[in-house]
C-alpha cells in the first residue's frame, strides 16, 4: 500500500486533525479544532497521534512543508549558529532612562542574551550530536563491560572488568 492510498484510510475529519496539528504541536487542540468534542479531545489526540495512518499523514504534511519552506537541518544548524553568535556578540551599549549605563572607570556596559545564546548552543549541540548534551546514552552490542565506558562520562572509576553478569550488576 502506497501513502497515499495510506492517507486516503483517514476520514476527513482525521486529515484535518493532521493539518491542524501542524500549527502548533499540541494533539489537544488540534481535536478541538478537528471538530472532536472538547470533553474527549485529550483523549483523542492522544489515541489519533497514535494511529499509524495519522502519523505518516503528519510525517507527509511536515515533509511537504520543510520543502516548500526549504528548511532543512542544514538550515537549522546555520540559523542556530547565527543566533548563538549574535546573542554572544557585544551590542547596543546598556541604557537606563536613556542614558547610557557605564562602569565604575566610566566604560560602557554591554549585554548579551546568554539564556537564548545557551539555548542555541545546546540546539546546535544536540544536532551535531556532541555528547555532553545527550540525557541518554544508547549502547548496542556486548554490554557486559559497558560500565567501562561510561565511568568515563560519570566520574566513577571503574576498578576491575567484569568476569560476568554478576559483577556488572554489583551482586
Amino acid at each position: 500500500m502506497t501513502d497515499s492510498q495510506k492517507h486516503n484510510l483517514l476520514t476527513p475529519r482525521q486529515e484535518v486533525f493532521c493539518r491542524e496539528y501542524l500549527i502548533d504541536f499540541n494533539a489537544t487542540q488540534a481535536a478541538v479544532r478537528a471538530g472532536y468534542s472538547s470533553r474527549s479531545a485529550k483523549h483523542l489526540g492522544s489515541r489519533l497521534l497514535k494511529n499509524a495512518n495519522v502519523q505518516l499523514c503528519v510525517q507527509n504534511l511536515m515533509d511537504e512543508r520543510n520543502r516548500r519552506l526549504q528548511i532543512d537541518s542544514d538550515y537549522v544548524l546555520r540559523q542556530a549558529v547565527a543566533l548563538h553568535e549574535r546573542c554572544m556578540q557585544q551590542v547596543e551599549p546598556k541604557t537606563q532612562r536613556g542614558k547610557e549605563v557605564t562602569d565604575s572607570q566610566g566604560n560602557a556596559v554591554y549585554e548579551f542574551d546568554a539564556t537564548n545564546a545557551l539555548k542555541a548552543l545546546e540546539l546546535i549541540g544536540r544536532h551535531v550530536n556532541v555528547a555532553a548534551f545527550k540525557e541518554k546514552i544508547e549502547m548496542t552490542g556486548d554490554t557486559m563491560n559497558a560500565h567501562f565506558l561510561i565511568a568515563p562520562m560519570t566520574g566513577v572509576k571503574a576498578q576491575t572488568f567484569a568476569q560476568n553478569e554478576n559483577d556488572v550488576d554489583g551482586r
